[in-house]
């Protein structure tokens, strides 16, 4: 029988942390912290704006290197670009989404605290050069960290199969054992890899590391955003949204990498 990922219960985490983090911010005003209460400090600027990017290089290399070492049939590459390809449909709608309403709908302040209404912020800013302020903005950092993070613990369970879990896999020529303890296969013909497999070991134990480091990066921002940034509203939105499209690609649908080995 396969357990609840693991990934399921951090959604639930997730969603209780913005909420009670947004309500507490909001209620004893937070003193800043370091760096991180300013919007464009390093992590900001490099690790929450772009990462998506970092998620889908780090993990799509992490998945092909681990599928290349089990010597997978294509279809399984095939399932793995389909759930980044997935994954990218989902970053570039939710984050114009989220653009679109925060520019659209909102107030133009001009000089001597004028404002006017049933404007766009385009129009606000180059015709009246005015200050726009959008009536809802959505915290796109939280929305994006909240789905990276999901999807990073997702794919990196499905194949941590431990001894007692561990799965047959047959290839034409090859069936062997896989465990998630970085052991090697019982019967691997050598011909069959182009790359050694020290070499894709290396590139496995590589590529997990980044993504460890990414994993308590975006975690690390998502804490301090939902401590400094945005109305509790906006921030609630935005997990809402995050948890929302990890779902669509989660393991119950078609396009799941790995929906022929599920963690037990």
């Amino acid at each position: 029988m396969n357990s609840v990922p693991v990934a399921n219960y951090l959604a639930v985490a997730y969603i209780f942390w913005v909420v009670l983090g947004s309500l507490s911010s909001d209620a004893w005003n937070t003193p800043c912290l370091f760096i991180f209460c300013d919007k464009f400090n390093f992590f900001n600027q490099y690790f929450v704006k772009l990462c998506w990017g970092w998620t889908f290089f780090t993990c799509l290399t992490s998945s092909s290197v681990k599928l290349w070492r089990q010597i997978i049939d294509n279809k399984h590459y095939c399932k793995v670009w389909l759930h980044f390809i997935a994954g990218t449909v989902i970053w570039f709608v939710g984050t114009r989404s989220i653009d679109f309403i925060k520019d659209s709908y909102g107030i133009c302040e001009l000089d001597g605290d004028k404002m006017v209404f049933n404007l766009n912020k385009q129009t606000c800013k180059s015709s009246l050069k005015g200050q726009w302020l959008p009536y809802l903005d959505i915290s796109g950092h939280i929305f994006m960290m909240v789905f990276c993070c999901l999807i990073i613990a997702y794919d990196e369970e499905s194949f941590n199969w431990s001894k007692e879990n561990s799965k047959s896999i047959t290839s034409p020529g090859n069936t062997f054992n896989y465990s998630g303890e970085g052991k090697e296969a019982d019967h691997i013909d050598s011909e069959n890899c182009v790359l050694p497999d020290r070499l894709l070991r290396v590139m496995d134990v590589f590529a997990s590391g980044i993504i460890l480091v990414l994993f308590g990066i975006f975690n690390l921002m998502l804490i301090m955003t939902t401590l400094y940034f945005h109305t509790p509203i906006e921030k609630v939105l935005g997990v809402a949204m995050g948890v929302c499209s990890y779902n669509l690609i989660s393991f119950k649908y078609p396009w799941d990498c790995l929906s022929k080995f599920q963690p037990v």
